[in-house]
């Protein structure tokens, strides 16, 4: 009986965080969809709340360093940053071909996330691709999509721990360093980067060259007195992760530091009053982290974990059959569950397992797997709600099949360069 609450609970969990239907005035989101599934196993006694003060240990410090990236990130959203960046990509987009305008948007797809997170880079730029594509290419829906693609696309395996939340909870849970978890991810991410574009420019080969920038001036816009200082605060918050890692600091401090540096900056140029700036700190993504692990730690009470973790013990410890079972199960769980309870089910069944190296195939599978169907992550649900609410439409199917194009090949390179790069 237990273990069919457990399940049920998961799925009317991710279908609602997926369909965000409307009951009366209440619309269902991934946060309330979460809270759902954690209200239905404590009603059920599957879960009780030693589970989720045990959550709550876990989980402060890498949530508490997301909501500090949020605040950097607002911050330097607020300077017009990202407005100036669009206007550079415009004008560079007239003055070449729809083909390098491609690969200057899949570049910065991949460095934003890179230094932000997922969530946030695809809020901040997927509205900002459709608004520039509409501009250079009126009457030509299909670019807009492609250009869409390559923001969603182009962040495959995270390089960096902050670079996607739930590698923020796993790398917590583990022990894995910042600086441990750079060494490996970061040349397989950027192997991944440079094969997903060739595929993608390969793909969109005749569209992009049938188009053609519509002729118009480029509006210039005054840069903020506060946008140079606010640029090179965050980078220099990104640089001083490795150092802290270094001197075995914990990285939150760094993040905590950065978002208090940034609301000072934000108050000395009047940027925007705290009340704006806060608003970028999204309360439904760090709900739904927490409470989809606690509604992950429901299948662990009724034996899920225990029939995984044997799944993956079936395969030589160490081995490339290892790794390449847990990325494709943790690939394909994540694109059919979402890769955030994915990860939480990975770690638990392979926490105890004394390797890091199942661990980052987990998750070189939950960031690569999504790519698949869009239920797979926060950051795909994000993507596909904004592209609906701009009008664009982009079916099941076409998602699916360019995902696949994609994620076949990057996911075989990633466990193989895995594999061959050893423990971090």
């Amino acid at each position: 009986m237990d273990q069919a609450v457990a399940y049920s609970t998961l799925a009317l969990t991710v279908t609602l965080a997926v369909s965000r239907p409307r009951l009366g005035m209440l619309r269902f989101s991934p946060g309330t969809a979460a809270l759902v599934g954690v209200f239905l196993l404590l009603a059920a006694r599957i879960l009780t709340f030693d589970d989720m003060i045990a959550s709550l240990v876990l989980q402060w410090r890498p949530l508490l360093a997301l909501t500090c990236i949020m605040v950097m990130t607002g911050v330097v959203h607020e300077v017009g940053a990202f407005d100036r960046l669009a206007q550079r990509i415009e004008a560079y987009a007239r003055a070449t071909s729809p083909a390098r305008a491609f690969t200057l948007v899949f570049f910065v797809s991949v460095v934003t996330p890179s230094l932000l997170n997922n969530d946030s880079a695809i809020l901040l730029l997927t509205p900002l691709v459709v608004a520039l594509t509409r501009r250079l290419y009126p009457g030509r829906p299909e670019m807009t999509v492609a250009f869409a693609f390559a923001v969603f696309l182009a962040p495959g395996v995270a390089p960096f721990v902050v670079s996607n939340p739930m590698n923020m909870i796993v790398a917590e849970f583990a022990g894995i360093g910042f600086n441990d978890y750079a060494r490996v991810m970061v040349p397989i991410s950027l192997a991944g980067a440079v094969l997903t574009f060739v595929i993608l420019r390969l793909h969109f080969r005749r569209l992009l060259a049938s188009a053609t920038a519509k002729p118009a001036p480029v509006e210039t816009l005054a840069p903020h007195r506060a946008e140079h200082a606010a640029v090179l605060l965050l980078v220099a918050v990104f640089a001083a992760y490795p150092v802290m890692a270094a001197i075995d600091g914990p990285i939150w401090v760094v993040s905590l530091g950065g978002a208090i540096a940034c609301l000072l900056l934000a108050w000395r140029y009047r940027v925007a009053p705290p009340r704006k700036l806060f608003r970028h700190v999204s309360p439904d993504i760090l709900v739904f982290l927490w409470g989809v692990f606690l509604v992950v730690l429901g299948l662990r009470h009724v034996g899920v974990v225990d029939r995984l973790a044997d799944v993956y013990r079936a395969a030589p410890a160490g081995s490339l059959h290892e790794l390449t079972v847990v990325g494709g199960v943790s690939a394909l769980g994540s694109a059919l569950v979402d890769n955030h309870p994915m990860s939480v089910l990975n770690m638990l069944a392979l926490g105890e397992s004394g390797s890091s190296r199942p661990l980052l195939a987990a998750l070189v599978g939950g960031d690569i797997g999504p790519r698949l169907l869009p239920i797979g992550s926060l950051a795909g649900l994000l993507w596909m709600d904004l592209l609906r609410r701009l009008g664009i439409e982009i079916t099941i199917g076409k998602f699916a099949r360019l995902g696949t194009l994609v994620l076949v090949p990057t996911l075989t390179l990633s466990i193989v360069l895995l594999w061959l790069l050893g423990t971090p």
